[in-house]
């Protein structure tokens, strides 16, 4: 699905080097939507959506990361909390220890490299299939999911969990 080639990798999840070049390779996109509306939301479930299709490594720091960005997804499309929260609130969600969720999804509808071979103005639609697409994948663990958002929004308190909130 990706090019065959050498190169940097992220530091722990083990995304071949062609995969993580088209996902580093759309930093000029991301950047280009930075003063449009809904554009931290955008870029959050790109994150997002990123991060949990490479949940392959057992490693803490990978574990850690593909549950707070399924907690973001959960709050994002179940709960409608923006980008520019969720960015503040994942800080404070890796704090913890979670476990390696079993089973992962086998595949997934929607990946970067489909992202990367669209137009510009195709990508922010596609990014939103992309987020649904990758929370509908994981939906052995939504209850444990879901469970780990309601208690790291209980820590945080009351406005922490509301998409109005400051």
């Amino acid at each position: 699905m990706v090019p065959d080639a050498p190169g940097p990798i992220h530091a722990y999840m083990h995304a071949a080097p062609g995969c993580w070049a088209l996902y580093c390779g759309l930093e000029d996109w991301k950047a280009s939507l930075a003063a449009g509306h809904g554009a931290p939301t955008l870029i959050q479930h790109l994150v997002d959506s990123y991060a949990v299709q490479h949940a392959a490594n057992p490693d803490r720091r990978n574990r850690q990361s593909v549950a707070v960005h399924l907690m973001s997804l959960c709050a994002s499309l179940e709960q409608g909390i923006p980008g520019t929260r969720l960015r503040r609130m994942i800080g404070t969600w890796t704090g913890r220890e979670y476990p390696l969720l079993v089973p992962r999804p086998g595949a997934y509808q929607l990946t970067v490299r489909d992202l990367a071979d669209a137009p510009g103005q195709d990508r922010p639609g596609l990014v939103a299939d992309m987020a649904r697409a990758a929370w509908t994948a994981w939906s052995a663990h939504h209850d444990q999911i879901r469970a780990w958002l309601a208690a790291a929004t209980a820590r945080t308190g009351p406005r922490a969990g509301r998409a109005g909130g400051r």
